[in-house]
Order: C-alpha cells, then structure tokens, then sequence
C-alpha cells in the first residue's frame, strides 16, 4: 500500500526531525566514530499490521543519504519478524532512530487497533471507519493507517461534508439547515446526527444521504436501522458513540452500513517495534 501523496508529509517529518536534533546529537558524536558503518535490523516484536515502512525509510534517509534501508515486508498484517535491514553510517542511523520509530509504530498501532475490530465484525458486511479524532497534524497518517489495518475513511476534513450534529442543531432549524446546505453546497452529501426517535422522524422526512445514529442502545439501534431502510434503502446508515470491543458485534448485527469508531486512532496503542545493532562494519 502506498501514499497517493507523499509530499504532503514531508513537512511534518521534518518538524519530527527537528524536534529531536535541533540541538544536535552529543550522545552518539561522543560514543560513535565518524567513519563507523555498522548493520541494524528493526524488528517486529508482536503480532500486528504494519503500517508506516516508507515513513520509516524516508526519515533515515532524510538523516542520511547514504543509510541503505531494505524493507522485507509491505504494509499489512505480519508475526514477529525482521522487517528491515538498515546499513550504513552509525551515527546517522542513531540519530534518526527514535524518530522512524515513533512514526512507525504509531501508525502501526493504528492499523492494527482497525484491524481487531474489523475482525471482530468481518462476517456481517459491516465497515469500521475511522473519525477526525485524529493526532492533530497527522491526520493523512492516522487516515492511512486505517486503510491499512482493513476499515475505510469518514470525511478527511470539514468541509468533505455537511454533517449536521446536535450542536449545530441547537443553533437552528434541521429542515431549514438541510434546505440550506442543498442549496450553498449542491455537490456534498448530507449526514444527520439523531440521538432518538423524534429526531430520526424529521431526518427521514428529508433529502438527505445518511443518518448517524448516536449512541443507541443495539435494540433500538436494530429498529431504527429497519425503519431507515423501509422509508429510504438509499440512505447511509452510521452507527457511532462509544463503540468498544465488546459492543461492536452488537451494533454490527444490526446492519448498518457503517460503524465509526473514534478509539481506533485517537487510543490507538504503538506496536511494538525496535531497532537492533546487527554488526560493526568499520
């Protein structure tokens, strides 16, 4: 899986980069040779899905020109392993380290946080996406690692769509909001938030594209998602609000459309992936 994009990280990498050397790196200039050139490995200690390899290798050769790095896996799903070999300078190769493996495991983390939910569900039809509960600045890579681990991706920003939630309706009328937005912005979808029955009634009597249903109990959620259909079968049905493990497979069997899950990227825990000194070549 590749970045349709690249370029559109460069920047936050260098901003990781020079988090950590605007000052140099004093510990490897005292204990490493200059001219030493040495062979690491980094290595996946568990099981999960690899998500992040080419931010890995951009960030060591962002360091170094001359750091080889020989990717052995893809982004996806791999047990323990070796899953690159990096040579070259060792200085360089310390600097950049911690660095590569904080993008790396981070997104990994995410994927394969998608990829356990995703599993949980995956005979029912029914897709997790992601939400903008994002790391502020790595959204792209938070939305990426998501397609990795298996799930698909809600809006990416604000203005993907005209999602009404119950703050906006608290500001004005929802027939009065809809008719707006079909006017102002004839090319987006419409997404309406409804917490309860008497609000799902009004959305339904509308033109609009999808329906969230917030945090509903799976019962309830399970008889909404059949009124949705028998009114409008075109309508995207979404499921949302505190969507845990051991919930989700309630919520997927009542078939809706989609399942959005803020926990897969905004409690996302980093895999475990480190980076060890094979040989000393020079």
């Amino acid at each position: 899986m590749k970045f349709v994009n690249f370029e559109s990280i460069k920047k936050l990498i260098d901003i990781a980069i020079n988090e950590d050397i605007a000052h140099g790196d004093p510990s490897s200039e005292v204990s490493v040779k200059e001219s030493l050139k040495s062979n690491f490995d980094l290595i996946l200690k568990e099981s999960g899905v690899v998500s992040g390899i080419d931010v890995a290798k951009f960030v060591f050769k962002k360091f170094n020109s001359e750091i080889n790095f020989e990717a052995l896996v893809e982004d996806g799903f791999c047990n323990p392993k070796i899953i690159a070999h990096i040579n070259g300078p060792s200085r360089s190769i310390l600097s950049a380290e911690r660095t590569a493996l904080n993008f790396i495991q981070r997104m990994s983390g995410v994927s394969t946080s998608t990829h356990q939910y995703k599993k949980l569900i995956k005979d029912t039809g029914v897709d997790i996406v992601d939400t903008r509960k994002t790391v502020p600045g790595w959204r792209i890579l938070d939305k990426y690692s998501v397609l990795a681990g298996g799930g698909k991706n809600h809006r990416i920003d604000l203005g993907e769509m005209v999602m009404i939630k119950d703050n906006h309706l608290n500001s004005g009328n929802l027939e009065e909001i809809v008719n707006s937005s079909r006017s102002k912005f004839p090319n987006l979808k419409i997404e309406v938030e409804v917490e309860n029955d008497i609000q799902l009634e009004k959305a339904l009597a509308l033109p609009i594209d999808r329906i969230m249903l917030d945090n509903w109990e799976p019962e309830n959620a399970s008889v909404a998602v059949k009124k949705i259909r028998k009114c409008n079968n075109k309508i995207v049905i979404e499921i949302s609000g505190g969507i845990n493990k051991k919930t989700i497979r309630s919520y997927a069997l009542c078939f809706p459309d989609i399942i959005s899950v803020g926990s897969i990227t905004h409690s996302a825990k980093a895999l475990d992936i480190s980076l060890e000194l094979v040989k000393k070549n020079s």
